[in-house]
């Protein structure tokens, strides 16, 4: 797989079957806990979800209510909403990452849930990119200042040369459309 770890997936939706997401054409793998609709949803939000598959016509619950938590208690958590039709209040706007209109094909939700767990990967990536290339550079200052900083620099090195080639790899991964897209939101 080209992720290095297994993406994990909560789905609030009554009804959803996911395509399988291990299968060889795969780009990755993921586990996915679907949400006990009769308990509190707000109670089995945490911050190890990857990605949130949201139903925007959930009867039952707010589906803005379970939105705006996810986003105040899991930030980095990717959003995909499903709605019958298009909503008059954008879930996008609110702060969703993608909407689908359903019904859906199985090729286009497992391909959206792919770029979006591709486009995250690929946000924390470039962040421990820019990261490691910043403290090169204070390493780099302080080795010419005389400082014995000289292991920590290689390993930084080392780090920065690992992270090239995972942003590489999964840049190659990306149809320029969606490398398009994962642009935009890391420069947001």
């Amino acid at each position: 797989m080209l992720l290095e770890s297994t993406s994990h997936l909560f789905i609030v939706h009554r009804s959803l079957s996911l395509p399988d997401l291990y299968s060889d054409r795969s780009r990755v793998s993921a586990t996915i806990h679907q949400a006990d609709l009769d308990q509190s949803i707000l109670e089995q939000i945490d911050d190890h979800y990857d990605l949130l598959v949201l139903d925007w016509g959930l009867e039952t619950r707010d589906p803005r209510g379970v939105l705006d938590t996810f986003q105040q208690r899991a930030p980095d958590t990717q959003v995909l909403v499903l709605a019958d039709d298009v909503p008059t209040d954008d879930p996008v706007d609110r702060g969703a990452d993608e909407l689908l209109v359903t019904p859906v094909s199985d090729e286009r939700l497992q391909s959206t849930i792919e770029r979006l767990l591709l486009q995250q990967a690929y946000e924390e990536a470039m962040n421990e990119f820019f990261r490691l290339s910043t403290e090169r550079a204070l390493l780099e200052s302080e080795l010419q200042s005389g400082l014995d900083v000289a292991d920590r620099y290689e390993a930084v090195v080392r780090d920065l040369s690992e992270y090239r080639r995972r942003t590489a790899a999964i840049r190659d991964e990306l149809s320029n459309e969606e490398f398009d897209q994962a642009l935009r939101q890391l420069l947001e």
